[in-house]
């Protein structure tokens, strides 16, 4: 029988028997198989709606999602591999799936008669990129930054403009307000009992679709000196890796601090970056603007970036006064200095005293 199963244990030192035991008791599963909707099952709970066959049909193991089942449904009949813990619900147990990616390492892929990226069509979002896959089927999968497009959704725009979401730093989404697409943030997606949760958009791309509009992009320009900077992504852009948008860059060189320096390959809003350049010059990002930015800060030195125009220091919103008076740097050629603003594509340290969210809003 093939090993399905793969549980990986891992030994440090004096520690070795505690991990062990813990891994015994609560196995990380990885599994490929074709997700199903049972029809009938005796698990009348949150375990027996999905469940994962191999490619001779035979049942594998029962999956579920228990912070949100619908996520599931578009992987139905698609070979997939899953990741997950194995969870008991009132009378079944199933696996709790923490990741879901669709695959293409089927054993016996179908032939078919054209590229389904050829005939394939995903209108919503024209950016996306197609990949065809032939798993029991002849798919078109379409993605954008590497999520998965429900192209059969119909996006619906909803003007947002003049509804108060209340004054919080919870970040809602984008949506359509005063005749553009922006962030938003608010206290909650229920207004005066309506939820709103619906009008929001993960990306400029799916709300300029919905909402029949052209988006305004915007061109940046960052300038860089030889040796190392401090950079951010000012822009919401289609293809944030550092390559792309900083092609004069040394490989590998992107670093991000939490509590240590982390290499990364792509730039995300709000956070500031460590990136070596062998020469100096200019980059120029193009995009979508960025509006209002909440940004999660941790107790001591945090890497920032801010949003598409400048920001005094003085328009942050900190409604926890977590900020540490003074602490907010800037890098350049004379090295570190205080700064008055946070300007486009500028990387910036800021120290808080304790955890919390900071807000940047356009004025």
């Amino acid at each position: 029988m093939r090993n399905i199963f793969q549980i990986k244990k891992v030994s440090i030192g004096r520690l070795s028997l505690t991990l062990l035991f813990f891994v015994y008791l609560t196995p990380v599963y990885s599994i490929t198989g074709y997700l199903r909707e049972a029809e009938t099952s005796f698990c009348m709970d949150a375990c027996g709606i999905y469940y994962l066959e191999d490619e001779s049909g035979e049942f594998i193991s029962r999956i579920t999602h228990l912070n949100d089942l619908e996520m599931l449904e578009p992987y139905v009949d698609r070979f997939v591999e899953i990741e997950g813990e194995e969870v008991t619900c009132v009378t079944c147990e199933a696996i709790d799936v923490s990741s879901i990616m669709i695959s293409d390492e089927c054993e016996f892929p179908v032939e078919c008669f054209a590229d389904p990226c050829e005939v394939g069509e995903c209108p919503a979002y024209p950016e996306a990129e197609c990949v065809a896959n032939y798993c029991d089927g002849c798919w078109a999968d379409f993605y954008i930054n590497g999520e998965l497009l429900d192209c059969s959704s119909n996006l619906e725009c909803i003007d947002l403009t003049g509804i108060d979401f209340g004054v919080c730093d919870m970040a809602l989404g984008i949506g359509w307000s005063e005749e553009e697409c922006q962030y938003l943030s608010g206290c909650d997606w229920v207004v005066d009992s309506v939820d709103y949760s619906d009008a929001f958009f993960a990306t400029m791309e799916e709300c300029y679709a919905a909402c029949s509009a052209t988006p305004p992009q915007e061109s940046v320009s960052i300038d860089y000196l030889s040796g190392w900077n401090l950079v951010g992504l000012p822009l919401d852009v289609e293809d944030a890796s550092y390559s792309t948008l900083f092609p004069e860059s040394i490989e590998g060189t992107l670093y991000f601090f939490d509590n240590g320096y982390i290499a990364q390959s792509y730039l995300f809003h709000g956070e500031g970056y460590w990136l070596r350049f062998p020469n100096a010059g200019i980059s120029i990002i193009t995009g979508f603007p960025i509006s209002e930015l909440t940004i999660s800060l941790n107790e001591g030195w945090n890497l920032i970036s801010g949003i598409s125009e400048s920001i005094a220091i003085g328009d942050i919103s900190d409604p926890s006064t977590i900020i540490v008076g003074g602490t907010i740097y800037g890098f350049g050629n004379d090295g570190y200095s205080q700064v008055n603003t946070l300007e486009p594509g500028g990387g910036y340290w800021v120290r808080a005293n304790n955890p919390g969210n900071i807000i940047l809003t356009s004025n």
